[in-house]
């Protein structure tokens, strides 16, 4: 899988770099000069020539594989695929609020399978109905006080 990733395309390695950075398609897209359709072609072309599962993926593997190229030794962790995945677990929010806490905003990563993508609409659904709820009553409370 190393040399693999040694082999890309300079393009796709560009490409890969920038994700690596936490940029978007059309952040790299802007950076590049390109438009985001092509950084989203030569992602997935070098996430399916390396194997990866999915972008971050596949732009982690990259930078071990060039890390390990400038040191002379083997890419360590590459069979790891979660251990970024882990690292934010550990330093995120604990007890309650982790299951409150709103999706991020922004342009962020997005590795999140349908499962994950369902519970975040659902909770930005229940946070909303919530706000709603909350000032529908404040507003019956504030007409019922004045009339």
């Amino acid at each position: 899988m190393a040399e693999s990733s040694l082999t890309l395309p300079e393009g796709q390695k560009a490409c890969l770099r920038l994700v690596a950075k936490g940029m978007s398609s059309k952040e790299i897209a802007k950076a590049l000069g390109l438009t985001p359709q092509t950084v989203d072609t030569y992602v997935k072309a070098a996430m399916a020539r390396i194997g990866a599962s999915n972008r971050r993926e596949a732009a982690r593997m990259l930078i071990a594989a060039e890390a390990s190229l400038k040191l002379g030794s083997p890419p360590a962790g590459l069979a790891d695929r979660d251990a970024g995945a882990e690292q934010l677990v550990a330093t995120g929010t604990k007890g309650w609020l982790s299951w409150v806490r709103p999706p991020p905003v922004g342009g962020g990563f997005h590795d999140l399978n349908w499962s994950q993508k369902t519970y975040q609409a659902l909770l930005v659904a229940l946070i909303s109905a919530s706000i709603v709820i909350a000032l529908a009553l404040a507003i019956a409370g504030f007409l019922k006080t004045f009339s």
